[in-house]
């Protein structure tokens, strides 16, 4: 049989309910071992109250000697009577001062006080202080004994210190040891248990951002929630595969079509042009009506075959196997020859063009693009205001050279762009109604190519309008590396 699918509210009691039986048994089987390690070694061990109980048998020495022993000359005697291995002990006089003992300390710092202190326990940290009053033969009294000792088994067995020690910290310690130790196996345990469908998530989300979705999530069989969480991600994948494989037949279906109506309009529209062209050279039929038309069709031709070239372009662009063939170029020598074609353009509607450029200092003239894509770029931006300027107008094209960086600046004094639709000129086959749309037909796709084109060469292109009137073109080209 499988691992059972259980809620993970089930799994985490039954986890902290299997530690703390585990950490119960646990403590119970090492406290047995400390009791009989303990009950073993209880025959050689002395009770807690050992040293206190040798105190009377040390006063009724002292008793008995009528005070003899409290003197210095019967130091020697006197601490024999004493264990000091467990007893620290102090004589002093009737006013509390220290006359000789095994320990300095001052415990009572007057006579007043040393009364006080008679048949009470004082206290030095974990140590019991007692004083007793001492008479001599006469049976006056002359001072006291006093007495420093432990209530406990450490202190009462010196030689078995250390054992005591270890077996009451692991007395106190080990819940908390077996607490600590189980709940690290078992989450450890639980959490192995949880990571599988977590990992088989993430490995999916990032195959989905790659956007390869041929995979199957697998179930771990153990936790109910995630295992409902990682069907639904399987739902979704399935979904988006299946969405996906629609939207990509579709483009594709539509890229051939584009391909298809370019491919079939291109050669009878060339055929015709060449045609035309062989008419309108022929002197014998040289008629004013008969060039008029051949004229209209020789117009209508180029106009045709300009708008299958901005198909088989667009075409061409959209495919996923695009891409540019950049080069290394001097950009002084492109920029100036790209202005003689457009002053040449210019001349035949009289408008003027201004054309700058500038590079930071020190740097080479030189950049790694595609020339023959960039050229596509400007010849669709500059071409625009040369066909919307009125007669006379004026166009300028700023160019700045940067670190790895080119940027253009197109300004024309025309009638600008429609501020409604500014915001879709980059759309494919967006064209505006009035003011840049003239009476040239397209398809609105001159934008578009120009904007793949350039982000291809990690850059940007941006349009708007001037407040004085006209439009403001800006193209960034980055270095292609």
């Amino acid at each position: 049989m499988g691992k059972v699918e259980r809620p993970i509210r089930r799994q985490i009691i039954t986890s902290f309910y299997l530690i703390l039986l585990l950490s119960a048994v646990a403590t119970i089987v090492t406290w047995g071992i400390i009791a009989t390690i303990f009950l073993l070694q209880l025959n050689r061990m002395n009770p807690a109250n050992y040293y206190e109980k040798q105190i009377p048998s040390i006063l009724k020495s002292v008793e008995e000697s009528k005070g003899q022993l409290l003197t210095i000359e019967s130091k020697n005697e006197l601490e024999k009577e004493i264990p000091l291995d467990g007893i620290a002990y102090q004589v002093v006089d009737k006013d509390g001062n220290i006359l000789f003992g095994s320990t300095s300390k001052r415990y009572v710092k007057s006579q007043k006080a040393l009364l006080n202190s008679f048949n009470k326990n004082l206290y030095d940290k974990t140590s019991i202080v007692k004083f007793y009053p001492t008479f001599n033969d006469k049976g006056e009294h002359i001072g006291a004994i006093g007495f420093r000792y432990e209530l406990s088994l450490a202190a009462s067995n010196p030689k078995l210190r250390g054992l005591i020690i270890v077996i009451g910290l692991l007395t106190l310690v080990s819940p908390f040891v077996y607490f600590y130790v189980f709940s690290y196996l078992i989450g450890k345990r639980f959490s192995k248990q949880i990571e599988q469908p977590f990992n088989h998530l993430m490995v999916g989300a990032r195959k989905i951002q790659s956007h390869d979705l041929d995979f199957q999530l697998v179930e771990s069989k153990t936790t109910k929630e995630l295992n409902q969480l990682v069907r639904a991600f399987e739902d979704m994948r399935i979904a988006l595969q299946d969405s996906l494989l629609r939207q990509w037949q579709l483009e594709e279906e539509r890229k051939e079509m584009v391909a298809a109506i370019a491919h079939d309009l291109r050669t009878p529209l060339t055929i015709i042009h060449g045609h035309v062209e062989g008419l309108l050279d022929g002197g014998d039929k040289n008629t004013e009506r008969l060039e008029r038309y051949l004229q209209t069709i020789f117009t209508s031709t180029q106009r045709s075959i300009r708008l299958i070239d901005q198909l088989n372009e667009v075409s061409a662009i959209d495919r996923s196997n695009f891409t540019i063939e950049p080069i290394a170029i001097n950009v002084v020598e492109f920029i100036q020859n790209k202005t003689e074609e457009y002053k040449m353009l210019c001349a035949k509607k009289n408008i003027s063009i201004a054309c700058t450029f500038s590079i930071e200092t020190g740097l080479e003239p030189e950049l790694t693009i595609d020339s023959y894509r960039i050229s596509q770029v400007l010849d669709n931006i500059i071409t625009n205001s040369i066909r919307y300027c009125p007669k006379n107008g004026l166009i300028e094209w700023k160019t700045t050279m940067s670190d790895k960086r080119l940027v253009f600046e197109i300004i024309d004094n025309g009638p600008g762009f429609q501020n409604k639709g500014i915001g879709r000129m980059f759309e494919k086959f967006y064209r505006e109604d009035q003011s840049r749309s003239g009476h040239d037909a397209n398809l609105g796709l001159g934008l578009y190519i120009a904007q793949m084109i350039v982000k291809q060469h990690n850059g940007s292109i941006t349009i708007q309008n001037r407040p004085e009137g006209g439009a403001y073109t800006e193209v960034i080209i980055g270095e292609v590396l």
